[in-house]
């Protein structure tokens, strides 16, 4: 199965790191951006609606094109390495209706390592 072409879209990926200033706050910050190919749809069906309930709306699927591998961090985290060798993971952002110069409007809330790596996303 192949991903249709009319339906391919130009995202960008951008990684996010929790920074901590003096006072000990902390706060997220956004890397540079990665372009990434793939299709974008709105969530729904009878899972979605139960698991996610109110925030339906601002759900959205994305499916990404190519093929990646999964590493494990020294604190077991999971990261999705792209073909390009851009790494995603949960919590960092996308930008999907705004520039690459821009914050992220969405985040990615879940990751599903299927045969294309497909996630789910929020609006920020």
């Amino acid at each position: 199965m192949r991903l249709r072409r009319s339906r391919l879209e130009g995202f960008f990926h951008k990684k996010m790191t929790v920074k901590k200033d003096k006072e000990g706050s902390t706060s997220e910050e956004y890397g540079a951006a990665s372009s990434v190919t793939g299709e974008s749809w709105p969530a729904s069906g009878k899972v979605q609606a139960e698991q996610y309930g109110q925030r339906l709306n601002y759900i959205r699927n994305i499916r990404i094109q190519g093929s990646y591998k999964i590493q494990t961090d020294e604190k077991g985290r999971l990261h999705y390495i792209l073909e390009d060798g851009t790494d995603m993971e949960e919590r960092d952002g996308i930008c999907l209706y705004v520039a690459a110069d821009q914050l992220p409007d969405y985040r990615i809330i879940s990751i599903k390592p299927y045969r294309f790596l497909t996630m789910e996303v929020e609006k920020i």
